[in-house]
């Protein structure tokens, strides 16, 4: 719906975004081509200006999962653009705040959404549940998605002069923000770029050792338990463990070898000996086509027996946690199994464990769990509210360990011996 009013005696069209409805038209659909995802328009036929573009990206070595992020992102997009009956060339500014105005009341489900009421937190694991708009992490990666598809025709000659994405102030004499930062410093401070949301700075979510004993008593085959003993204890991403063969498991050194999501290099990381436990005994029952060394690990417990896949390995967790009520995800072992190496090793350690490719990713996880902090705290009033306690945990008078006598202290200071 448009809305007419009047500024400064010249006529202005403002969009009444909240009565927008946008045409459930065009979809995602996967392509065995030169790229793994096209963008269909109504007429199921390709976006040309938005295939032009994922084949750039597709020769740039994108990941799959990657080019179908960036298609989703695309097709809100011209989604917009088809409601309003703006041509993809000639948005403006003004589309592009709309459009973050329509994001904000508005959500996408690709999976089955997480077990409760919109915008309600779980008890128990401290999640939010999506509510009724967007979430701000989602906004501002559809806004970096498209703004790159303007700046990529933009530099072809084939869009608009101006990208109607606003990006960062530039820093002084017209840099690009941070040009020159020192990577071992913290970034300058600077103000956000336009339309972009403020998302909140949050812990890395990890399971508590209860929660997480709790969980693996709900896994009811051996494959389960050793696909989360892997997790918890290996702390590489649930893409890299399940494309995980047999070659690459090294039981006598309690290793095994993981292809990196970014750089696609070999990396052995330790595991557990529990892991290598229960994988001998899922393997026990796998037939000898599924034991070849080029083989996958982890396969379906239903026949005709298929690699089990990410889509699959999630719908396990959810199983196991529809009785239990929580909502833990396949990355948040990763993120338990790093909090856990981080009490125990360096930083460096788990930065090359965790495969980061810069500390800064890393440094999260020296921060205290939350649980943690909460114990502590009740531990604290619990002392302030006992006398003898609080007596208790008064530091003690200096020692010998000084250079002073302790008798000599106490005759000096007084105390009880």
């Amino acid at each position: 719906m448009l809305l007419n009013c009047c500024l400064v005696n010249e006529p202005m069209v403002v969009r009444d975004v909240g009565r927008l409805r946008l045409p459930q038209i065009g979809r995602v659909a996967p392509y065995n081509g030169d790229v793994p995802f096209l963008v269909l328009d109504a007429q199921d036929q390709p976006v040309v200006s938005v295939l032009d573009y994922l084949r750039t990206c597709q020769a740039c070595g994108f990941e799959p999962l990657s080019i179908e992020a960036y298609s989703r992102a695309l097709l809100r997009w011209f989604r917009f653009l088809w409601a309003v009956e703006v041509p993809w060339n000639r948005a403006t500014s003004v589309e592009a705040r709309d459009f973050t105005l329509w994001l904000q009341q508005n959500k996408f489900h690709r999976r089955r959404p997480r077990p409760g009421r919109a915008g309600t937190v779980n008890a128990q694991t401290g999640k939010r549940r999506p509510g009724a708009g967007t979430a701000p992490a989602t906004i501002n990666q559809t806004l970096s998605v498209v703004s790159e598809f303007y700046r990529h025709h933009m530099s072809v000659g084939a869009g608009p002069l101006l990208n109607p994405i606003p990006a960062r102030r530039p820093g002084p004499g017209g840099e690009r923000y941070a040009a020159h930062h020192n990577p071992l410093q913290a970034f300058p401070s600077s103000r956000k770029s336009p339309l972009r949301q403020k998302v909140p700075k949050r812990a890395p979510r990890s399971l508590p050792d209860a929660a997480f004993d709790e969980l693996f008593a709900a896994m009811k085959y051996d494959r389960d338990r050793a696909l989360l003993a892997f997790y918890v204890s290996s702390g590489a991403r649930p893409s890299e463990l399940l494309g995980l063969s047999n070659r690459l498991v090294d039981p006598g050194n309690q290793t095994i070898g993981v292809v990196r999501k970014g750089t696609k290099a070999l990396q052995h990381v330790p595991a557990s000996p529990d892991a290598f436990v229960w994988l001998r005994l899922y393997q026990r029952d796998l037939p000898a086509s599924c034991l070849r060394r080029s083989a996958p690990v982890f396969w379906t417990l239903r026949r005709p027996l298929r690699p089990l896949e990410y889509d699959a390995a999630r719908a396990v967790l959810l199983r196991a946690q529809e009785t239990l009520g929580t909502d833990w995800s396949l990355h948040d072992l990763r993120h338990t199994a790093l909090m856990r190496m981080s009490q125990d090793l360096n930083l460096v350690e788990v930065r090359d464990i965790a495969g980061h490719g810069s500390l800064r990713s890393t440094e999260p996880y020296l921060q205290p769990r939350q649980e943690e902090v909460l114990a502590h705290a009740r531990e604290h009033f619990e002392r302030l509210r006992d006398p003898q306690r609080r007596h208790d945990a008064q530091p003690h008078l200096p020692s010998s360990v000084l250079g002073y006598d302790a008798d000599d202290m106490l005759e000096l200071f007084g105390g009880v011996r």
